[in-house]
């Protein structure tokens, strides 16, 4: 197995080949790249299996860089992205993930999720190219097998789907995999529905569950909606219906995802800024210097010469003009603590 790594920073791609070193790796099965012109050029070798790339590459976030991998051009010679978790200022859901053609995965997991991989590649027959993104990942989890049988067969051509027939194996089996869409039965064996809904909403509030019951009573679509269930569907259906509603759910909820993920980086970016400020007050230039990466990290630059050009003219990039004194140095220096403590 070859590995594509994608590293801007020394200390990223030690850590990577290091991990990689205790599962078997030899260090003539890894290739380091890092600014993605290389990366495009040795993508380009159909050598490799896979690529291991940080948050943030060159002037490029994992956004950026799955689209132009698995673009018209280079669809031919795309292959499976993982992501360094360690990378990622925020979590990315992994709906979002899947739905972009990336995975991510810790460190020191690295080494066993890619020999998992391949091993299972291998016994599927992989080919190369953007054809090989997962269809999104379905739970049924319905005690009634007939109806969970039809489920599964009108499904499974669009959505890569798991059953279980009682309440804690199918909330076992959506821990292990976090899967993107749960239809879920009210009347279970062993757990039932309700208690499966509330464990799940404790881990994730975003899921999406479908409920599915053939025991309606007048306040349950009122009271497991206000509790987390995104859709409540009664027996019998049809299944057009069925398909109707997992399109039109998963369609939301991509959309609350991204929305709850922006959200959250920018919190993060409003922490950084802050611990930013206190270090740039006290003069803590080592830390000003970390922090500052973070953000670069979040914020990736994708400005043009041009616009650089045009921000270094700007009043923003020029210092105050009282500070523009031959010679008078510490004029400039206490000028600048001024501006700073305006900010």
């Amino acid at each position: 197995m070859k590995l594509l790594v994608a590293s801007s920073f020394s200390r990223t791609t030690k850590a990577i080949q290091k991990s990689l070193a205790k599962s078997g790796f030899n260090s003539d099965d890894i290739t380091v790249v890092s600014n993605i012109d290389d990366l495009l050029n040795e993508l380009k070798t159909d050598i490799y299996h896979y690529i291991v790339t940080q948050y943030c590459v060159e002037s490029a976030d994992i956004w950026q860089l799955s689209k132009l991998i698995n673009s018209a051009q280079f669809s031919a010679h795309s292959l499976p992205i993982y992501l360094l978790e360690e990378s990622c200022e925020t979590d990315i859901p992994p709906i979002l993930a899947r739905e972009h053609g990336f995975k991510v995965v810790a460190l020191d997991k690295l080494g066993e999720t890619l020999t998992a991989a391949y091993a299972h590649n291998q016994a599927a027959g992989y080919r190369r190219g953007r054809d090989n993104f997962p269809n999104n990942r379905l739970l049924i989890i319905d005690d009634d097998e007939d109806a969970a049988f039809f489920a599964f067969h009108s499904l499974k051509d669009e959505y890569e789907v798991d059953m279980a027939y009682d309440g804690l194996r199918g909330y076992k089996l959506w821990e292990n995999k976090r899967h993107d869409l749960v239809l879920l039965d009210l009347m279970l064996p062993v757990m039932m529905g309700d208690i499966v809904l509330e464990k799940i909403m404790e881990i994730d509030q975003n899921q999406p569950i479908i409920i599915i019951t053939g025991h309606d009573k007048p306040d349950n679509h009122k009271e497991f909606l206000l509790n987390g269930a995104s859709e409540y569907l009664c027996k019998p259906y049809t299944m057009a219906d069925l398909k109707v509603q997992c399109r039109t759910i998963l369609h939301r909820a991509k959309l609350i995802y991204q929305t709850h993920y922006l959200r959250t980086k920018l919190d993060s970016l409003g922490n950084l800024f802050w611990l930013l400020d206190q270090a740039i007050l006290i003069n803590d230039d080592e830390k000003t210097k970390q922090i500052m990466s973070a953000i670069k990290g979040m914020l990736p630059n994708n400005l043009s010469d041009d616009y650089k050009l045009k921000l270094k003219a700007s009043d923003i990039y020029s210092p105050p003009k009282q500070a523009l004194i031959p010679n008078k140095i510490e004029d400039r220096k206490a000028a600048f603590r001024d501006k700073v403590m305006l900010i």
